[in-house]
């Protein structure tokens, strides 16, 4: 069997409340354990995400403030990489299983290939390895959600008919089927890989746009 005969499955991970979940204690210990990082630098990185307040306002009345003790302040710079550093052992736990993984920020992916007609289930390793994180997840006061987590397998027609996917993947014991595309930083990906469907969805976005402008210049005059 050549390698090419293989088709690759790619999960798309959705966790819950993502920053807002980030736990300053665990947060700022693997700061120190894991990157080393100490003395001023520690302490500013300290002072930024604790001592923040929050409370809830209707109208002119509000609560007492309370206490934040997770989460990162929303559009800092820093949000994004203080999260990457958050989760950065999860990437034992999928190496662990032999699969491979992509990460940006929030939105993270993990992907294997594919055997044809496998004499096994042939997601077994994929489920296992996600109900390792979701423990790894609550572990770590985070939640992976199920019921937005999409899956999609790359292939040909020809690869796609070797491989079983009616069942769809367990995902922590919620079934989560195959789709036809899956959209990653704002691309559309087929399951054919022939960027078909991103490219009709730039066009019609980009016609939306030019008729907005259309009605905005006919307005004026």
């Amino acid at each position: 069997m050549r390698l090419t005969d293989n088709c690759t499955v790619l999960l798309s991970l959705d966790i819950s409340a993502t920053f807002d979940s980030i736990d300053h204690d665990i947060l700022l210990e693997r700061l120190g354990t894991d990157f080393r990082i100490s003395s001023s630098a520690f302490a500013w990185l300290r002072s930024f995400v604790t001592g923040r307040t929050q409370y809830v306002a209707v109208g002119t009345e509000h609560s007492s403030p309370a206490n934040c003790t997770s989460g990162v302040p929303q559009g800092s710079v820093l949000r994004p990489l203080l999260f990457a550093m958050y989760i950065s052992p999860m990437s034992k736990v999928v190496a662990a299983h032999g699969l491979c993984y992509h990460q940006y920020a929030d939105d993270t992916q993990l992907y294997t290939s594919i055997p044809p007609r496998s004499a096994t289930d042939p997601f077994r390793t994929l489920s296992l390895c996600v109900d390792d994180i979701y423990r790894w997840f609550l572990q770590n006061r985070l939640l992976l959600n199920p019921s937005k987590t999409e899956a999609v397998l790359f292939g040909t027609r020809i690869q796609h008919n070797n491989v079983p996917t009616l069942g769809g993947i367990d995902v922590a014991g919620t079934l989560v089927p195959f789709h036809d595309t899956v959209k990653l930083l704002g691309v559309t990906l087929d399951s054919a890989l022939s960027m078909d469907r991103h490219v009709t969805e730039v066009v019609r976005s980009c016609n939306y746009h030019i008729r907005a402008l259309q009605h905005r210049t006919s307005d004026r005059y």
